[in-house]
């Protein structure tokens, strides 16, 4: 399965919205037609153009104007909505309606629009007046998942409050390896360890809630992760396993979401996966 990565740090900055992604397409003048997903080229080309002289003995002289290939960046950009208290929320940018009713684990494709600063509000659904995000968003070159998680109903500054923030995506991976990553959003859970079951492999080590861990490189396949408190040698009790199919060529994030004990109407604990970079579906 390959050394089993770090954990990073939290990797943010200001963002959210399971439809910002389409939002921001619509906004940005787009038909949002991503193609296969590839960085786009933009080509610009003049006709050849050919002056020939009559046929009258003399030489007939030609002028070729040559194609010139212009490469620009572009950003591709997805929503994930993983904060299990908040509501369906609705997206405005640049003060107009985008996208309504947006809801807990959903992910969107990804929208390709130019790298720049988008003005993002973000309400509850229905509810213009109850703002939960209100800010100006940089969008950057490369593949991105704006991410909402955390507790609508936490405290300000608790560790599980409410929280936006943008993941840098892997844009691919090698044709013969899979990839994989894990983000760590379930506030009554503690730091995890996630191993593969059948082997002593552990996958990611010691996950906390609100971190991203590195891709991992892993055989393409099926297989069960366990779940468990994280412990120095990764042998903790299973809290509970989870069954993913990896396929050559492709990046995926797992997203760990809603409550080991949920009570009432909470989501219970459960795995949310993506297909990330050049192998998600582009808008």
């Amino acid at each position: 399965m390959g050394t089993p990565p770090s954990i990073d740090r939290r990797r943010f900055v200001a963002l959210s919205g399971t439809a910002l992604a389409a939002a921001l397409a619509g906004c940005a003048g787009g038909d949002g037609d991503g193609g296969n997903g590839e960085t786009p080229t933009e080509t610009t080309a003049a006709p050849t153009e050919t002056t020939a002289a009559e046929t009258t003995g003399e030489t007939t002289e030609q002028t070729t104007e040559q194609t010139e290939t212009t490469e620009e960046p572009q950003g591709f950009l997805r929503a994930a909505h993983m904060s299990p208290d908040a509501p369906a929320v609705d997206v405005y940018v640049n003060d107009e309606p985008a996208f309504e009713g947006a809801e807990f684990t959903g992910v969107t494709p990804y929208a390709q629009l130019p790298p720049e600063e988008y003005d993002v509000r973000i309400t509850a659904a229905g509810d213009e007046e109850t703002v939960v995000f209100d800010e100006a968003v940089p969008v950057e070159a490369g593949y991105q998942t704006a991410l909402a998680f955390g507790e609508v109903g936490a405290d300000e500054g608790a560790d599980t409050a409410f929280s936006v923030g943008l993941l840098a995506d892997q844009a691919e991976t090698s044709d013969d390896q899979a990839a994989v990553r894990l983000f760590h959003g379930s506030p009554d859970a503690p730091a995890v360890d996630v191993t593969v079951e059948g082997s002593e492999d552990v996958l990611f080590d010691g996950a906390a809630f609100g971190d991203t861990t590195d891709y991992a490189t892993v055989e393409p396949g099926s297989y069960t992760l366990e779940v468990r408190p994280d412990t120095e040698d990764g042998t903790g009790d299973v809290v509970t396993t989870f069954d993913v199919s990896l396929e050559s060529g492709t990046a995926y994030t797992g997203y760990a979401v809603g409550y080991l004990e949920p009570s009432g109407d909470q989501p219970e604990f459960d795995l949310a996966t993506s297909i990330d970079g050049m192998e998600a579906q582009v808008r």
